[in-house]
């Protein structure tokens, strides 16, 4: 059980990191995916590509280290950035009139969930 857990941890990791390096080499491919359809222009889209860019390239970087080193402490951090991603979301919908996200925030509360429930089982 354990393995699949970290296998799973791994893929996810790398399609993390996947798509930080799609907002590197193809920043409105990647925006499309999140149902971003006009980028700002400026110091907005280096902010947009950096901020957002670097969120998914740690991530990603973070669960593969979880992966490879079996050190629970890095299983939380990214847990920490996904679980609050969900409830910003949900912040944005109920305070800002912004279109509920429900496919991202489950996929979100997912993978929080397998990081954590694979957090415990190998610190046991």
């Amino acid at each position: 059980m354990n393995k699949f857990l970290i296998i799973l941890t791994t893929i996810n990791g790398f399609l993390f990191f996947l798509i930080g390096l799609l907002w590197i080499i193809s920043p409105y491919d990647a925006a499309s995916i999140f149902g971003i359809t006009i980028l700002p222009i400026g110091l907005g889209l280096s902010s947009l590509i950096g901020d957002i860019g670097s969120y998914f390239l740690c991530i990603g970087v973070m669960m593969i280290l979880a992966a490879y080193t079996l050190n629970s402490i890095w299983f939380y951090a990214p847990a920490l950035l996904l679980g609050s991603t969900a409830v910003l979301r949900f912040i944005s919908w109920s305070m800002h009139d912004a279109n509920f996200a429900t496919q991202f925030i489950i996929v979100e509360i997912l993978i929080v969930t397998l990081l954590l429930v694979t957090a415990r089982r190998v610190q046991k």
